[in-house]
């Protein structure tokens, strides 16, 4: 296979778009952490997973992975492997929400506006200071173990 396709031609070879998703989260875990001044407070926080990221090393655009989610008729593993990794990228926001590592309004914005949003389960996790975050697409274990 072309190890040399990118874009939204990847999405018709679901084996290389799966090695390319798993080397995106390879890659992020591989980043050294950073270091955030926080008024007088230094912290050392891990770079994130995000979708755009994800879409960036895949070489697709946000609005080419909604519109995969959202054909009936595009592969199934296709949209599998996606639908995969969106939710491994939601449960992450969520947990560094919940840990105080990401501010919760700033976890709100980016959740809502999630490719995953309105498809899947729906629940709703409460986050420091009160604030309820809305999480769409995940399993019932993934936000039970997201809220510990």
């Amino acid at each position: 296979m072309d190890s040399t396709i990118v874009g939204i031609e990847l999405f018709d070879h679901p084996e290389l778009l799966g090695e390319r998703i798993g080397e995106y989260f390879e890659y992020i875990d591989a980043q050294p952490a950073r270091s955030v001044n926080v008024g007088k407070n230094i912290y050392t926080r891990k770079v994130p997973y995000t979708e755009d990221g994800l879409c960036f090393y895949l070489g697709v655009q946000k609005g080419d992975v909604k519109r995969l989610l959202d054909d009936p008729g595009a592969n199934a593993q296709t949209k599998k492997l996606m639908t995969a990794a969106l939710t491994r990228i939601k449960a992450y926001l969520t947990e560094a929400a919940l840990l105080g590592e990401l501010d919760a309004t700033v976890a709100k914005v980016v959740l809502s506006s999630s490719l995953l949003s309105g498809t899947g389960a729906d629940a709703e996790i409460e986050a420091k200071n009160g604030l309820k975050i809305r999480i769409e697409g995940m399993t019932a274990e993934m936000v039970e173990k997201a809220s510990r």
